[in-house]
């Protein structure tokens, strides 16, 4: 069975971002995949926000004059890697959401991204152990 090639329609794959928009947090704090970045448009400033109901986590895309407008990613071409936090107060507020945390264990959560509003949210009951680095402290 011959494949008819002119019925192909090949799409490109980005294999500098990641396929969906994960954070990762562990002891040093939360790490923020590029997809995330992407989605977001590499913003200069966020407003991190949280559902303790609910157990979510978001990040809203704001200007530097906005309340609590905090500094994020470098413009699209400097932005290579990405992108770290270590802030204390923004990881305890995270992990909190986080069912039966363990501090000694790499968690992974895929957002969600509402276009719209550039919003992305993070369901903190869906985290995953995520086993690619965690320790065995």
């Amino acid at each position: 069975m011959a494949i008819d090639f002119s019925k192909i329609n090949l799409e490109v794959i980005d294999i500098n971002t990641n396929a969906d928009p994960d954070i990762y947090i562990n002891q040093n704090g939360i790490t923020f995949s590029k997809r995330v970045l992407e989605d977001l448009n590499y913003p200069q400033n966020v407003q991190y926000g949280f559902d303790p109901a609910q157990h979510v986590f978001a990040i809203k895309v704001c200007k530097s004059n906005e309340a609590r407008a905090t500094s994020f990613s470098k413009p699209r071409a400097e932005q290579t890697t990405t992108l770290s936090c270590g802030n204390k107060n923004l990881k305890e507020v995270v992990v909190k959401m986080i069912p039966d945390y363990d501090p000694k264990k790499r968690y992974k959560v895929t957002g969600e991204f509402d276009a719209e509003n550039r919003v992305m949210y993070f369901d903190m009951t869906t985290a995953e152990v995520s086993l690619f680095r965690a320790t065995d402290k």
